[in-house]
């Protein structure tokens, strides 16, 4: 049966042409650049997808039958010639953009060419196999083949003729048993050593049954059109006499044809059909040169014309004769001698013939008719009225468009209709075979579905391309006939869900062009992200596929509609911009719903990108609204903090949606953008914010940020808890910024100190054996030693300060969690914290002594000053050696030797310091002092901690 899911990318081709379509007719030239784009994006991941799927299909096939082919070379040319087209266009060089089309189209011909060609000989092999297999079978006994052989000859002459069409030209494809009866070897050989062109196709249709009866009519009607011109111009008779003894002729071909039907049908419906045609040329020259000059004779004795052609053709089951003679009708105004065609009289004339082919259509589904008269209507006439008519034509041609779209919506719905009954009379006639092994037909002509409305309405803003109302009009008029459509459909024939919904999407097509038709490009971002909405919520809710690809297309459209308009009106369309930010986060809302993995788009990766759109509109409405633009980064972040915020709540109270790393991107860029406000605003220097709404939006976005990512449903995996972790203490630490700006280092660790004292007392500490908060925590140590403004602001004693208080409450909190850590895990990076540790400890009780001798002394702070200065220099002698001893002592006696190396190590340290820097020093009292200390304390060390013994030696005591 047919698919439903593979109209999605012909959808979104539809909509990208409609767009291009509309933008050159209104020369939005950034909508042409957006739309060429996608358009030629969509056409090579279409050629891409169809590519890998004859490669798998390839695979699976003999390799004497696979031509498998690389298209690497074509997507460069596809893709090289869109860009210098668009570069042409953008310089006005039209002469270069048209050469760059051509050679697109060109490229796109050849590489489908090679599609259909490969496409070729898999049908062969696909047709050749079950041949085989019953010829292997069969091989022992002879006489069964003859008789088999025999018996298909039998019944192919009992077959009636309008029966043995060619196979495109049948509802239903048949095998001929004589034509597939040749050896395995002779076809292997056969396959290898023939290429199929891309003209094989008509060659085929030449060769099939009788080729010489096609050349001779083909020949006979060049011949007739050439008497006609002929007697024209050259005979001496009147025009009158001559075109009657032509038509005479054609009217006794017809007659003859006819009447030898039951000899050899096939030969006789050629001959009525070139009867027919000679007559339609001879009606069409004798009107133009007034031998028939009243319109409504000459139009009288075409639908008596007409009527016979379908009459002829129901009758005998003949679609060779409605073929010729209707091909030859629509091509009769062409090759009248004649300077230019005259254009509504070619136009109308075409409708009369459409007529015609919607009667054969009423009763036989001969897709190939009315695909003929699509493409004489809509290209043959549509460069007719391109290159001839006038303006003052306009709308008279567009009131016929209009019945030319109007009866070919009606032919793609009969179409339907009757592929549909006769799928259903095949099923019930053969019970024998498996439906799910029987091969049926497509119900739908999607080709003339989609392509009626796009080059129709294509045409129509051609014809009134000055009218905007007209416009406006014909997309509103469009809009209502498809959901009209839609809703008969659904309840008269349910079982055409598939035509109706392809009705719905066309609907929703041309009511998202009534609004930049009708209200200019103001409200056409409102107005497509509306239905955008609308078909993402139905696409999830029905779970259709289709509505949801064409939902996202437009959504993402209507951004880009959005931001041509923020950037270039200059009064702020909020009420709009609030809509489409409500409609872009209901629609990350469905999308988050709908875990399934889609084929095109990851659903979770597009809700993401629609919160972002929604915050980023939602956040530019808030601040146009209340006139904030003055203020910053802060204004807009705050807002978008707070969407986000609420649509947490909305999605935590309403579904169990696990879109917990969505959350963690989210919350991470809005965390990144915080950070670049602080230093674009300069705190860290000016220690104020530039305004107290500044610091109070920055305060409401990282208060808010930080109860997100404490309230983030805990995700089992690493990575989450790496990167949440990270973010938690990173939004910790901006909410001191916003409260105390005036020691902004310092204000990084308020925060974190106090959720840190609250997870030890409930017993929680989990984000705190985390290694990202271990860095993070040691960086902002190292940072408040060495910041100059933190050890002189709110100085009262030492210990009893801003500055020594919170980086020793952090300094002793970190040792207890890394030393209570369990490293079973990450043995290798044990060693490296807790030395890092005790280290940066070691800088930590230092910066208290330098503070505090700055403070009462006027000695300098860390800096190339301090090395050469006496007194600190002893006083950090004797400190290093004090905490030597006491870690020394301390792993001494609890047996732990990494404790007992790094107070070595610090000795080490002291002695390099007495004979690099206290030996140099002037002062000889600071020296001696330095001296004597640190070695009387170097004896205590030695005596009472020693070298604790290694785990072994314990052991083998014990």
């Amino acid at each position: 049966m047919y698919k439903k899911n593979k109209q999605g990318i012909i959808i979104v081709l539809v909509a990208l042409t409609v767009l291009l379509a509309c933008a050159i007719a209104f020369q939005w030239h950034g909508a042409i650049v957006a739309a060429t784009i996608g358009l030629t994006v969509v056409i090579v991941h279409v050629i891409s997808e169809i590519h890998q799927r004859l490669r798998q299909l390839e695979q699976a096939a003999p390799s004497f039958f696979a031509q498998s082919a690389n298209i690497n070379g074509q997507k460069i040319i596809i893709y090289a010639a869109a860009l210098v087209a668009l570069f042409a266009y953008a310089n006005t060089w039209m002469w270069l953009a048209g050469g760059a089309l051509l050679v697109f189209m060109l490229c796109l011909i050849q590489t489908i060419s090679a599609f259909q060609t490969r496409l070729t000989h898999l049908e062969q092999y696909a047709n050749v196999e079950p041949d085989i297999e019953a010829l292997a079978q069969q091989k022992i006994n002879a006489q069964n083949i003859e008789q088999y052989l025999d018996e298909a000859k039998k019944t192919e002459t009992q077959t009636p003729v309008f029966e043995q069409h060619p196979a495109w030209m049948k509802a239903d494809d048949q095998t001929i048993p004589n034509q597939n009866s040749q050896s395995p070897v002779d076809f292997e050989h056969q396959a290898t050593t023939q290429t199929v062109s891309w003209w094989q196709p008509a060659l085929d249709w030449m060769m099939h049954g009788n080729p010489i009866l096609r050349v001779a009519v083909a020949i006979l009607m060049v011949g007739v059109v050439l008497l006609l011109r002929f007697a024209s111009e050259h005979w001496q008779l009147s025009l009158g006499v001559k075109l009657s003894f032509i038509a005479i002729a054609g009217v006794i071909t017809t007659i003859a044809g006819y009447l030898l039907q039951k000899k050899n049908q096939l030969f006789a419906v050629a001959l009525q059909g070139v009867g027919l045609a000679i007559v339609f040329l001879t009606l069409i020259f004798s009107h133009h040169f007034a031998v028939i000059a009243s319109l409504t004779t000459a139009s009288i004795l075409f639908v008596i014309l007409l009527l016979v052609t379908v009459y002829l053709s129901l009758k005998q089951q003949a679609l060779y004769l409605a073929m010729l003679a209707l091909s030859m009708a629509y091509l009769a105004p062409l090759v009248i001698p004649q300077n230019h065609p005259d254009v509504i009289f070619l136009f109308g004339y075409y409708f009369l013939i459409n007529l015609a082919v919607a009667a054969v259509n009423f009763i036989q589904p001969w897709k190939i008719l009315h695909q003929i008269a699509f493409f004489a209507t809509m290209f043959i006439g549509g460069t007719t009225i391109g290159i001839y008519a006038k303006t003052y034509q306009f709308d008279t041609l567009d009131i016929i468009l209009w019945l030319h779209i109007a009866l070919f919506i009606w032919l793609s719905i009969r179409y339907s209709q009757l592929m549909l009954r006769t799928q259903t009379q095949d099923i019930s006639i053969d019970q024998t075979v498996p439906q799910s092994r029987q091969r049926l037909q497509p119900i739908l002509d999607v080709g003339l579905i989609f392509s009626v409305p796009v080059l129709g309405f294509s045409l129509h803003a051609y014809l009134m391309h000055n009218s905007t109302q007209a416009l406006t009009w014909g997309a509103v008029a469009l809009a209502i006939v498809y959901i009209a459509l839609n809703l008969w459909i659904k309840r008269r024939h349910p079982q055409l869900s598939i035509l109706a919904k392809s009705f719905f999407i066309l609907a929703v097509v041309f009511v998202a062009l009534i609004f930049p038709l009708a209200k200019g490009a103001h409200w056409t971002s409102t107005g497509w992200v509306i239905q955008g909405t609308a078909l993402i919520v139905w696409g999830v809710t029905e779970r259709y596929r289709l509505s949801r690809y064409v939902g996202v297309v437009l959504v993402l459209l209507s951004s880009v509609a959005l931001i041509f308009q923020v950037w270039s009106n200059d009064h702020f369309p909020i009420l709009s911009t609030v809509i489409y930010a409500i409609a872009q986060f209901i629609s990350a809302y469905y999308l988050l719903n709908y875990q399934q993995v889609e084929k095109y788009f990851s659903a979770r990766m597009l809700s993401g990108i629609f919160l972002v759109l929604g915050m980023y509109a939602g956040a530019i409405a808030g601040v146009e609204l209340m006139q904030w633009q003055q203020h910053g980064l802060s204004p807009y972040l705050a807002i978008a903090v707070l969407l986000l915020a609420s649509f947490n709540l909305v999605v935590r109270f309403t579904s169990r949606l696990q879109w917990g790393n969505v959350q963690l991107i989210l919350l991470g860029s809005l965390l990144f953008l915080l950070y670049g406000e602080s230093f674009a605003k300069n705190v860290y220097v000016l220690l104020h914010w530039s305004s107290k709404l500044n610091q109070v939006s920055f305060a409401v976005a990282s208060v808010v940020l930080a109860l997100m990512l404490i309230t983030l449903k805990s995700n089992t995996s690493k990575e989450s808890l790496i990167i949440g972790s990270s973010l938690l203490w990173l939004s910790l630490a901006s909410i001191g910024l916003s409260i105390f700006p005036m020691m902004p280092i310092l204000a990084l660790a308020i925060a974190p100190i106090i959720y840190g004292i609250w997870l030890f007392q409930t017993n929680r500490t989990q984000l705190l054996h985390q290694l990202p908060v271990w860095c993070l925590t040691l960086l902002w140590l190292v940072l408040v030693s060495l910041d100059a403004y933190s050890a002189e602001q709110y100085y009262f004693l030492p210990l009893l300060n801003f500055t020594d208080i919170l980086s020793l409450l952090m300094f002793m909190g970190m040792i207890w969690i890394i030393y209570h850590h369990d490293f079973s895990v990450e043995q290798s990076v044990e060693g490296g914290f807790k030395v890092t540790a005790i280290l940066i400890g070691l800088l930590v009780l230092s910066s208290v002594v330098v503070r505090a001798m700055h403070h009462y002394l006027g000695t300098p702070l860390w800096g190339l000053d301090i090395w050469s200065h006496g007194d600190v220099q002893l006083s950090l002698t004797l400190l290093w050696v004090i905490l030597a001893f006491i870690l020394m002592t301390f792993s001494s006696r609890c047996h732990i030797r990494q404790i007992w190396f790094v107070g070595a190590a610090l000795l080490g340290i002291v002695v390099a310091k007495l004979l690099l820097l206290d030996l140099s020093q002037s002062g000889t009292l600071t020296r001696v002092i330095s001296f004597i200390g640190s070695g009387a304390v170097m004896l205590v060390i030695a005596y009472l901690a020693p070298l604790p013994p290694a785990l072994e030696e314990n052991q083998k005591e014990g």
